[in-house]
């Protein structure tokens, strides 16, 4: 069963607007599933999927103060077309609140041993190698204006694509797919970004801490020398598609990854990955002075960006909605409102605005500031101190790992994942001040794996 809870999150289309995205995916009932059956296998895994009386009790709280927060912020607002409404916000929370509870019961009944963890993570590497060959390269000959695989890619986008709800002249879809109409790769997500978040976040942590632990995990390869020398070039080839994406955030995010897999890495992987990220920015210097696409490609996505009125406006708007609610936010669902009014006047001179966030709704386009305007300190507070405190926990386990009563290849990837998980967190918090939607399945799968591995190491520590 655990081989199936990466892949199937590939397929991102949801089906309807009406509830949370993930729970309108193909996953939700694919996980639902998997619960009872493996319930039904091993009915003594049914306390595993009982959360404790702190899960409740935090959970009510959040319940308790996003509702008086949305209950207020309806008072002012009102039935409008910039926010959900107060039925369609508590619906939709609702059923975040269900993906949330099914991600973390699906790894607590699937991933018990070693040997569940590790084909966890080879499955979603398998299923990311599929996804590779045969949605984001052919996307990618598009990009380049090569038109022979036009119809499949058109035809795999009707299929699966997530997509966002399109506006007259507003339709990132109208030649069939995102790719084929912005000339950008997407994979099955919304937009060219969502696809650098899901590879850059969720899968590349894991490969650099395969990487610096020396960490075998292929089956079919003879020596440690072959398996991670096929995964240092599966890494590269993240990193290339980080760059060709055509993303802001995913570059900056090849940027910040590249950092923390030097920052780990030790001996001849670190002069290794220092000689290529010398000569990568030496050959990128050189492309960017002759040749065209590259000087564009940098060019329109970092260096001389346009655009970033509503980026700008949005992120100002969220930080003011954010100090005059500070406490208790303003609800789930209401955000979009409150930017409108308080985004700055020299942002809004832009037919994206005009035409589209004033009349239909304001997107957060800082999910970091949009927490904090809608939960407030009271939850965000909480929140960040539960996520400090499970870091600190890694920390403490990690330089204890030396002395534990564990096998050197159950060391070796109990590291690989610390790292990992170290990673990620960085990675999803540079994003976070862009748009990551951390509530989407892989990034719950992962989290919730990482954080049960530590949780089983520090169990081992206690014996």
């Amino acid at each position: 069963m655990v081989n199936f809870l990466l892949p199937i999150t590939f397929f991102s289309k949801n089906y309807t607007n009406s509830i949370a995205e993930t729970t309108a995916m193909v996953a939700f009932p694919v996980f639902i599933f998997i619960i009872l059956i493996q319930l039904f296998r091993f009915p003594e895994r049914m306390a595993k999927v009982v959360p404790s009386q702190q899960a409740f009790l935090l959970g009510g709280l959040f319940w308790l103060f996003q509702l008086v927060a949305m209950f207020f912020s309806y008072q002012v607002t009102g039935e409008t077309p910039i926010t959900s409404g107060l039925l369609h916000s508590t619906l939709t929370l609702i059923t975040w609140t269900m993906t949330v509870y099914v991600a973390w019961a699906v790894i607590q009944v699937t991933v018990i041993s070693t040997d569940d963890e590790v084909k966890f993570v080879r499955s979603g590497l398998l299923g990311l190698l599929f996804y590779l060959i045969l949605v984001v390269f052919p996307q990618l000959t598009i990009s380049l204006h090569i038109g022979a695989l036009h119809g499949y890619v058109n035809e795999l986008a009707h299929l699966f694509e997530r997509r966002w709800v399109s506006r007259d002249h507003y339709n990132f879809y109208t030649n069939g797919s995102y790719v084929a109409t912005s000339g950008r790769i997407n994979g099955f997500e919304p937009e060219a970004a969502f696809l650098a978040n899901l590879v850059g976040v969720v899968y590349l942590p894991i490969l650099i801490g395969l990487t610096v632990t020396k960490k075998k995990i292929w089956k079919w390869t003879k020596t440690v020398k072959v398996d991670q020398t096929l995964n240092f070039f599966y890494a590269l080839i993240i990193f290339s598609l980080l760059i060709f994406v055509k993303s802001t955030t995913g570059i900056l995010t090849a940027v910040v990854g590249c950092s923390l897999w030097l920052i780990w890495s030790k001996g001849g992987l670190r002069r290794t990955l220092g000689i290529l990220t010398s000569l990568a920015i030496l050959v990128g210097l050189i492309a960017y002075l002759k040749i065209g696409f590259i000087h564009n490609l940098l060019n329109e996505f970092l260096f001389a960006k346009g655009g970033t009125d509503n980026r700008l406006g949005g992120s100002i708007g969220l930080f003011r909605t954010f100090l005059t609610h500070g406490l208790i936010g303003v609800g789930y669902g209401f955000t979009s409102y409150f930017t409108v009014q308080n985004v700055p006047a020299f942002t809004t001179h832009n037919f994206e605005f005009q035409q589209v966030y004033s009349q239909y709704g304001y997107p957060n386009l800082s999910d970091l500031l949009g927490w904090f305007a809608a939960f407030g300190l009271i939850i965000m507070v909480p929140a960040f101190f539960l996520l400090f405190r499970l870091v600190a926990r890694t920390y403490f386990v990690k330089y204890r790992l030396a002395y534990l009563a564990l096998s050197d290849e159950e060391k070796s990837w109990s590291r690989a994942l610390i790292i990992a998980f170290m990673t990620m967190i960085v990675l999803a918090a540079f994003s976070s001040f862009f748009v990551i939607q951390v509530f989407l399945w892989p990034y719950l799968l992962m989290f919730f794996f990482y954080r049960r591995h530590i949780l089983r190491l520090e169990q081992e520590i206690q014996k």
